[in-house]
């Protein structure tokens, strides 16, 4: 089969199969080795991505088994949000007729989406987050404008999936989708990450916090007050806080600093994954992820990957499911900073109850999220939908 992607695609895994340097792009990691996945099972692919490096299409490679399409992307989010992308979007959708496949893997329901379904050629989109409650979580203006793309695309796609039962469910009571939603998860690749050895003793446990974004949504006050109420019981306790705007002079740091919570804090911030991922294995005994709603928690699946148990929230959207309902990791109310900090300490200081999730959850992803997996689903649906 001749699989066009279309989505931020991450490069990286793909560059052995195109000689030379290949264009900074709008990335996001999971797409580059669903792309490389596909290449390893004899399909053909062509990428279709955007980059704000260059101004007129580039394509790489000779598309036997893979080429990339690189299509310009202005550089200002505002300037693209005044057209409703129009310009990368009649960008996208003229380098899928030029160089065409025959399905196109729309990521996201928003301009990569409408793109593909401009072609006529059949388009199967996948929604990775949820369009309205993500609006109305981060409440503004430049979010309920792009995510209002969403009402479109859900609509004119050949097929829909989404990457968790709850994402499904948000299309069909909050879109208006009235047809079948598959669900088809997202994957890593296991043999690309770092695995976390024994775990420690819980004298001075170390927690870790991974999220992108200070804000509401993801709730970074609500882990630092946390945070503040488990080192009245663990003293010796730390916590690192990885991700945009969690940096040393962060607005998370600032805010810290201003209600006195930074004792024991150490605001990393935006951070290589795999550099990231090599520290949790190091560093850390227990990841706290105290986002409000998630689809689909990728840093949750890496950190099972690798073998830390976590914590995070029982109301979370797709986080429950992807924990097993609790089997895979602790859940609790994230909006509580009493129940926060209690599930941390308590798992902090039962080193068996640590063990045992960390083999089940290693073995969750095994079973459900290696990438191999999710892009032979793609393949099948592709396969029933065509």
């Amino acid at each position: 089969m001749h699989i066009g992607l279309a989505g931020p695609v991450d490069l990286a895994p793909l560059a052995a199969y195109v000689p030379g340097p290949l264009p900074e792009v709008y990335s996001f990691g999971l797409l580059g080795w669903l792309a490389r996945s596909w290449l390893e099972a004899g399909h053909r692919v062509t990428v279709y991505a955007l980059s704000p490096a260059v101004r007129v299409r580039h394509v790489h490679g000779e598309g036997d088994p893979l080429r990339i399409v690189v299509v310009p992307q202005r550089p200002r989010a505002r300037h693209r949000l005044r057209d409703f992308f129009r310009a990368e979007r009649l960008g996208l959708t003229a380098a899928m007729l030029e160089n065409p496949a025959d399905v196109v893997s729309a990521h996201w329901t928003y301009e990569f989406a409408l793109a593909a379904e401009a072609t006529g050629l059949p388009a199967f989109v996948t929604a990775h987050d949820t369009p309205l409650r993500s609006a109305w979580e981060m409440r503004s203006a430049y979010r309920w404008l792009r995510h209002s793309l969403a009402v479109p695309a859900v609509h004119r796609a050949t097929a829909l999936s989404a990457v968790s039962p709850y994402a499904a469910r948000h299309l069909q009571r909050c879109l208006g989708v009235r047809r079948h939603v598959e669900v088809i998860p997202n994957g890593v690749e296991l043999d690309a990450l770092p695995r976390a050895g024994t775990p420690r003793t819980a004298d001075s446990p170390v927690f870790a916090s991974a999220v992108h974004g200070w804000g509401p949504l993801k709730n970074g006050k609500g882990l630092l007050r946390a945070f503040r109420l488990a080192r009245k019981q663990v003293p010796a306790a730390r916590l690192l806080m990885f991700g945009d705007g969690f940096g040393p002079d962060g607005p998370a740091a600032r805010w810290a600093a201003r209600e006195r919570l930074g004792a024991g804090v150490h605001f990393v911030g935006a951070t290589d994954r795999h550099v990231m991922l090599r520290r949790f294995c190091e560093e850390v005994d227990v990841l706290v992820h105290p986002s409000r709603v998630e689809c689909f928690p990728m840093i949750l699946v890496e950190s099972m990957a690798v073998g830390i148990p976590s914590v995070a929230g029982a109301q979370s959207g797709g986080v429950p499911w992807v924990l097993d309902g609790g089997l895979a990791g602790v859940l609790t109310d994230v909006d509580n900073p009493v129940k926060l900090a209690e599930a941390m300490v308590d798992l902090a200081r039962d080193r068996a109850r640590r063990t045992r999730l960390a083999q089940a959850a290693r073995n969750r992803v095994t079973e459900h999220f290696q990438i191999r997996g999710v892009a032979q689903a793609y393949a099948d649906w592709f396969s029933r939908g065509c």
